[in-house]
């Protein structure tokens, strides 16, 4: 047995090495010393290891060994390189002591990036030029580091965005792919699909990283190891393989999963890479090998006696519509009649619309899409094509595992398959039976095992999968029950409610420590060498914090997103989640360094300047929450505060106020947007945070960010202010015009701001390559053009070759081209960001003349003319209501895109741009909000009424909307119509009938007619019956004022 030598005196053998085998005898004798040892490892960073190691990696390899870039056992099978030379041998070591480093926790993670060890971990990664247990040992080095920048303090810059900035690029992407397509069944080679899959779940949090895995063919690789858990459960159906076999799918059937692959990782990975996306979802289900191990196939015989059946029901009144297609996986699930009202389903519509909406915010509510690119993948209609087997077959595993992991894993990705509108309408009613009372069960039993151990410094595996299997429940049920009415009464029946409650308030019980304590040393007083002059690589970093600390902050996150989502509709849940007595937890959760959560009875009224106390260390005993759980406190509070009773009572008493109103100033932008939805909601009318904030100066915050190059920010900016001119006095309602500036007023109602910005972009780019020197315009100009032209091509199909093709291939790929269309179309998004901005400008200036008060009306309406431009206004609202063209003189498209796949874009991401002249056709909103402004008006004084009647070119706009086929159009031009024809008295009886007859010789009055007896809507008759009436000359009701726009 080697002696144990001093620090100093094993580095400078390191270093100067007669050969590797000698290397090799002193690396391993440091690797005994250091595993396990924190200390030990303190010791040596002082002492500058690190960069030794680093530069052992550094070194090139010899042309005998297997990682040689020209060697032809570098693409041999992995199974074949386990012989290592001297020299990979010494890099095997160097990259164990890295990962060995790692371990000792966040600490570490400073010197390890002084030192430049990721890029060089990377360069280890790919199978094809590095033996197997390179390859997986860097990937251990990776995970490790990946594991303790998720434990780092809150002011480290060591954090997964790094790792993830650094991995996520083209060459190592092809790593990462080339690991997860290889085909040995060796556990070398499974734990290596296991790690990828686990980096990909923690990394992979951005869109454009999951776009790039995508479309580099990570996804299509992870669906085909799905596919391999089918086959190895025995569910393949085999008398579908005639049918593979003629469209040359059985060719992608995988091998069975081997043992040693996780399903539970790898669902994981697959949820975290489809979220919030239609079109990556689409193509896990279209994956050759999803759909050729889970074919969309019905078993003949029983098909036809189900509907002989269902016929013979319909046609004894026993039932309605059609069968519903169900696939022959459907059969492994329980029997589930279905007998839900239909007005219970998701379909039916909020009670109130979403304020937040932001087009940029990460974590927002979507609702189900039922769009035309769904009848490609379920039916819908007319069309016969079932859903995807995948769906019935993974609520079958969460029936059948006996992992919980597996089972949470299996529902996360059921939930963005039910969300991006993959699934038939009924299955609905089976999430709520089979899948919603499973997750509800699992986190009933996490729940009540998760206090025996929070306050542990380290853990073992089994609690860390238990903890991670309780922070991920929450998050997904919340997920799966979001946009549905339905779901959200069956969770909080299965009592998630109070669940959900309980395990927010726990994660505010306070840990014993907040960082891992400081090894125990003989001699305390002694100093740190930290060699050469302090050098970086040789000190220490933030110690972070310990895991049950981090357990807690993403516990209390998942718990807000389940209690965001139980709150979103039913005013019953918003009042039984206020009596859980959670809102002081929630409160807290507004603030980066939380503190105790009080009781309003128990302490003081918050000041007025909302300030916090701060932990004299700097450390809250209750942590510190990261932007992901202020953003997901703010989606709270905004849903909570829907409620009247709640803003009057409940959210002030626990002076929610101040703490949004700091985090409006936060510097991070998706904190800011996440604020500013909120404050929409405290600003309304019958909010007592109203006077408080504006006191605060909330509208001058609010002004400016209505003047933010982000729409989503100028987007609730506007929304808000919009509620705060809603019935508040005068000057309030001027001093918001002033501080907006009425001319950047008019420019938000009347320019389309996000498509010119997005053509500006464009066209600069164009310049920038004009104005380049004529070389580089060549090599430039051919880069642009491969970016922008090129059609997009789908990997799993162009991985298998040009023989690989079949009808199913072909319509699974218009489909994908489609979904790709929409999700990447840059301009229909500015388009959709310019339409909301615009309606909620037109908002904002009907709300400012919204008074009661009929002269104070007439006022507030002659100083809007003033400020605006009476002539100009009329002239903006008439453009809203005809045909735009956008750059006449450029030329047009001849088609939605030039490519089918919508292949227009820019690097990995083919983002779609196009800057073709466009033709833009009135939108319903955008009409509404015209009318309604037209209306207000039109409920004031009698020259304001004769003013609307004289804008002639105005009204034969309007007349042409009789029939749109939005029921908001048709009501509320009804109500203008009624407004206009009013007397006020003996003295307005001739301007009446001057009114009348203007109405009436552009046809108002046959048109209103024909709504009354012919109007699908009731309400539409009704007040179109009233309307003609008033016209006609009859007793009526007065002016009709609709309340001034206040959508929670």
């Amino acid at each position: 047995m080697a002696h144990s030598q001093s620090p100093p005196a094993l580095l400078w053998q390191i270093q100067n090495a007669r050969n590797h085998a000698e290397q090799i005898e002193l690396l391993r004798q440091l690797k005994d010393e250091v595993i396990g040892d924190v200390r030990g490892k303190e010791k040596w960073v002082n002492h500058g290891i690190l960069q030794s190691l680093v530069h052992l990696l550094q070194q090139k390899p010899t042309a005998q060994s297997p990682s040689g870039l020209g060697s032809k056992e570098a693409y041999a099978p992995i199974s074949q390189t386990t012989d290592l030379p001297d020299d990979d041998r010494v890099r095997l070591l160097a990259l164990q002591l890295i990962a060995s480093f790692a371990k000792g926790g966040p600490s570490f993670l400073a010197p390890l990036n002084a030192v430049g060890v990721v890029p060089v971990i990377l360069t280890y990664i790919c199978p094809r030029k590095n033996p197997a247990q390179l390859v997986l040992t860097s990937l251990r080095a990776l995970s490790d580091m990946t594991e303790a920048a998720s434990l780092s303090s809150r002011t480290s810059t060591e954090d997964t965005a790094a790792l993830a900035k650094a991995l996520f690029v083209s060459r190592y992407i092809d790593s990462l792919c080339a690991i997860l397509d290889a085909e040995s069944t060796s556990s070398i080679v499974q734990e290596q699909k296991c790690l990828v899959a686990s980096l990909i779940s923690r990394l992979c949090k951005e869109p454009r990283y999951q776009d790039m895995l995508a479309d580099a063919g990570v996804l299509d690789a992870l669906a085909t190891l799905l596919a391999s858990f089918v086959v190895a459960r025995g569910e393949v159906l085999p008398f579908t393989l005639d049918t593979l076999e003629r469209e040359g799918l059985d060719a992608v059937i995988p091998q069975p999963a081997p043992r040693g692959l996780s399903l539970a990782l790898i669902l994981e990975a697959i949820s975290v890479m489809i979220a919030d996306s239609r079109f990556r979802t689409g193509l896990l289900l279209c994956s050759p090998a999803i759909m050729a191990v889970l074919i969309s196939s019905e078993i003949g015989e029983r098909k036809s006696q189900i509907y002989r059946t269902w016929e013979m029901l319909k046609k004894g009144g026993l039932t309605y519509g059609r069968p519903v297609d169900r696939s022959a996986i459907d059969y492994l699930l329980p029997a589930v009649p279905v007998t839900t009202p239909r007005f219970l389903l998701s379909q039916h519509p909020p009670s109130f619309p979403s304020t937040g909406g932001s087009l940029e915010t990460p974590a927002k509510h979507t609702t189900r899409f039922m769009t035309k690119d769904r009848e490609w993948l379920v039916g819908s209609g007319d069309t016969d094509e079932p859903e995807s087997p995948l769906i019935p077959w993974l609520i079958h595993l969460m029936r059948s595992s006996t992992s919980d992991h597996e089972k949470v894993m299996a529902a996360s990705v059921l939930a963005s398959l039910f969300k991006g509108g993959f699934t038939s309408p009924d299955r609905e009613f089976s999430l709520s039976v089979l899948v919603v009372p499973v997750l509800c069960h699992i986190l009933k039993d996490y729940e009540k095992e998760s206090g025996k151990s929070l306050d542990a410094t380290f853990v073992d595996s089994e609690t860390a999968t238990a903890w991670a299997i309780l922070e991920r429940t929450p998050a997904v049920l919340a997920r799966l029950i979001a946009d549905s009415v339905f779901l959200q009464q069956i969770t909080r029946d299965s009592g998630a409610l109070k669940l959900a409650c309980k395990l927010l308030k726990d994660s505010y019980e306070p840990s014993a420590t907040q960082s891992p304590p400081r090894p125990w040393t003989p001699n305390p007083e002694e100093r740190r060498d930290f060699g050469e002059d302090g050098f970086s690589a040789c000190q220490l970093g933030p110690p972070g914090q310990v895991p049950a600390c981090a357990h807690k902050i993403r516990m209390r996150e998942s718990s807000l997103k389940l209690i965001t989502s139980l709150a979103t509709f039913k005013e019953e849940f918003r009042k039984e989640i206020v009596e859980q007595d959670i809102l002081p937890s929630v409160a807290e959760s507004l603030s980066e360094t939380p503190q105790k959560p009080t009781p309003p009875k128990e302490k003081p009224k918050m000041e007025e300047d909302g300030a916090v106390p701060i932990h004299p260390a700097g450390h809250s005993p209750y942590g510190h929450n990261p932007t992901s759980v202020l953003i997901a406190a703010c989606h709270a509070v905004r849903t909570l505060a829907r409620s009247v009773s709640n803003l009057r009572t409940a959210l002030d008493d626990n002076c929610v106020a101040m703490p949004i109103f700091k985090l409006l100033k936060h510097v991070d932008i998706d904190v800011k947007i996440a604020a500013c939805s909120v404050i929409c909601n405290l600003l309304i009318e019958s909010s007592p945070m109203r006077d408080p904030l504006i006191k605060a100066g909330v509208i001058g915050v609010l002004c400016q960010y209505a003047k933010s190059d982000n729409s989503g920010l100028r987007l609730n900016a506007l929304w808000a202010l919009k509620h705060l001119v809603h019935m508040t006095d005068r000057d309030t309602k001027k001093q918001c015009l002033e501080e907006l500036g009425p001319g950047w007023l008019i420019q938000l109602i009347c320019d389309d701001t996000e498509d010119e910005a997005l053509h500006a972009r464009v066209m600069g780019e164009r310049r920038h390559l004009t104005d380049a020197d004529e070389d580089e315009v060549m090599d430039t100009d051919d880069g642009y053009a491969e970016a922008t032209d090129d059609i997009w091509q789908w990997q799993a199909i162009h991985r298998k070759g040009p023989g690989f093709d079949s009808t199913r291939m072909r319509v699974a790929d218009g489909m994908l081209r489609a979904l790709r269309e929409r999700e990447f179309d840059e301009v229909r998004k500015a388009r959709e960001a310019d339409l909301a901005i615009q309606e909620q400008g037109l908002d904002f200036i009907r709300n400012l003349i919204s008074i009661p008060n009929q002269p104070a009306q007439a006022e507030m309406v002659d100083y809007v003319f003033s400020e605006l431009g009476q002539d100009r206004l009329f002239d903006i609202l008439a453009s809203k209501l005809r045909v735009k063209v956008l750059r006449p003189f450029a030329r047009r498209q001849s088609s939605s895109s030039g490519t089918p796949g919508g292949g227009a874009g820019s690097g990995a991401s083919g983002r779609n741009v196009s800057i073709d002249s466009r033709v833009l056709y009135p939108q319903s909103k955008i009409i509404v909000a015209v009318i309604y402004f037209l209306t207000h008006i039109a409920a004031g004084v009698p020259r304001h009424r004769q003013l609307v009647i004289a804008q002639t070119e105005l009204l034969k706009l309007l007349a042409g909307h009789f029939n749109d086929k939005d029921v908001d159009v048709r009501r509320s031009l009804c109500h203008l119509l009624k407004n206009l024809v009013w007397c006020d008295g003996a003295e307005d009886r001739l301007g009446r009938d001057m009114r009348v007859f203007e109405l009436e010789k552009l046809g108002f009055l046959q048109k209103l007619e024909g709504l009354e007896r012919n109007d699908a809507e009731l309400d539409v008759r009704e007040r179109a019956k009233e309307a003609a009436s008033s016209i006609k000359g009859e007793a009526g009701d007065g002016p009709q004022v609709p309340h001034g726009r206040v959508d929670y």
